[in-house]
């Protein structure tokens, strides 16, 4: 038996971060540690490779973004006779959806029952669905990066400490569906840290929680533990987490060198609206800089076609933002998921087409072409989609525009926290960022002229 994980990407090559900014998929290997001996395993990842079946059987996490896309490899391949495993967490809010494309689901964490899969696959008695829960800390063990082998990697060193969020903001899901927050034992994390030290020597770590910081206590032992290592590390904050000097400083001393900050929106109405309470009144311009001169680089995720946005408001923030010195800005358009709140909300009053990520046409007059975090699946007061999608890729190629300054200050960042690494990765990202999107919105402004042409043409 010849067990295949693979790992689909749904818009490969486009300025989506998840596309560019190539990671390993750890959650596969989780798996691949948990897989009996008498299963051979591999990996497939359209990140670095091109896919190609070559198996018995095939595993495939499933997001919300790719689901479409793995339900068309599903499909190919049970038609061909072969064994398809879906889980992940779209899987998990869908189940029925996605048991249509898949001899077995897995809603929840995996690597607890994943040996009764395997088991159960190998003697040709799938039962058709799994039910996962929540891995306890003392059952967490180290990953084993080798599954990984030689693929190039923007950031290779991607390990998570931390499982779960303890926040409830109204457009996600993992903080609803993926367990209580939990904390992963600190031997059992100096020793991945030390396997990734030994790979890839000089490289810094990319903690990919949800919320690494958000236990105090934990915090309070993990920052020392990697100032003992001497590494150099990335991870996300929340905004209050990031307004907090002291903590900042702390991370700074700890080999912190770049955070990803949730900021969505300067408006506190819009921010209470998804429940991000932590964001209200926060200094998060004097925080970039000072976080600035601690050397650490901050890439800002901002969300548009929140509820109070208006032409007006995204014009100001715009001009607000751009006096904001973030090393990158990340803009996304306000998906909404499944199974959450703000879902339900939305497909009670339509302004939601219900399950979007189906829809093979795009909503209204959204422009398909452009990248999975640009897309528009709701109604907007205020806007049209398109003119959405174009605010976004304004947006995008104004805010990370390059110039001298920018080079300079995003240079002079990494040498004050001996991340130059990273620097140069943060001036790839934005580079391509930009220029994507400036090439992005030729298209949208052409196809908003001629669909205004078409509108104003009188009946014949």
């Amino acid at each position: 038996m010849r067990l295949v994980f693979v790992n689909v990407m749904q818009e490969l090559q486009k300025f989506d971060s998840t596309a560019y900014i190539t990671q390993p998929p750890v959650p596969l290997a989780v798996l691949n540690s948990a897989t009996p001996a008498g299963i051979e395993t591999a990996l497939m990842d359209e990140q670095t490779e091109r896919i190609r079946y070559t198996g018995d059987a095939f595993a495939f996490s499933v997001s919300t973004q790719n689901s479409a896309a793995v339900y068309d490899h599903a499909d190919a391949l049970r038609a061909a006779g072969k064994k398809v495993l879906l889980g992940g967490i779209h899987v998990t809010v869908c189940p029925d959806e996605a048991l249509q494309h898949a001899d077995a689901i897995v809603t929840g964490e995996a690597e607890g029952v994943w040996p009764e899969v395997c088991g159960d696959l190998l003697a040709g008695t799938l039962k058709g669905r799994y039910d996962g829960s929540p891995t306890p800390s003392e059952r967490m063990s180290p990953v084993d990066y080798r599954f990984f082998g030689s693929r190039r990697y923007l950031t290779p060193a991607s390990l998570f400490a931390t499982r779960g969020c303890n926040r409830r903001c109204s457009f996600c899901v993992s903080s609803n569906h993926m367990g209580p927050y939990r904390m992963k034992p600190l031997d059992v994390l100096e020793q991945e840290i030390d396997q990734l030290s030994r790979l890839y020597p000089g490289i810094f770590l990319q903690f990919t929680d949800d919320n690494l910081l958000a236990d105090k206590n934990y915090r309070g032992e993990l920052l020392p533990l990697l100032r003992r290592k001497g590494v150099k590390f990335i991870t996300m904050v929340t905004v209050d987490q990031y307004c907090d000097t002291s903590l900042v400083e702390e991370m700074a001393a700890s080999g912190c060198i770049g955070v990803a900050v949730g900021v969505e929106s300067v408006d506190d109405d819009n921010c209470a609206s998804m429940n991000k309470y932590q964001n209200l009144s926060q200094p998060f311009r004097d925080a970039v800089r000072h976080a600035n001169g601690c050397g650490i680089q901050t890439a800002a995720l901002i969300m548009l076609g929140l509820p109070h946005d208006t032409p007006a408001r995204l014009e100001h923030t715009l001009r607000e933002l751009q006096d904001v010195p973030c090393s990158l800005y990340d803009i996304r358009i306000l998906r909404i998921y499944p199974s959450t709140s703000l879902y339900r909300e939305m497909l009670a009053t339509g302004e939601v087409t219900e399950n979007w990520w189906l829809q093979k046409e795009p909503h209204g007059d959204c422009n398909h072409l452009l990248p999975s975090c640009l897309s528009v699946h709701f109604r907007h007061r205020n806007f049209g989609a398109m003119e959405l999608q174009r605010v976004a890729l304004r947006y995008t190629s104004e805010l990370n525009r390059l110039n001298r300054a920018s080079i300079t200050e995003i240079t002079r960042i990494g040498s004050r926290g001996n991340g130059l690494k990273l620097a140069a990765t943060v001036l790839y990202a934005r580079r391509r960022a930009a220029g994507q999107a400036r090439r992005l919105q030729q298209q949208v402004e052409s196809a908003m002229t001629a669909q205004q042409a078409l509108t104003s043409c009188p009946a014949r």
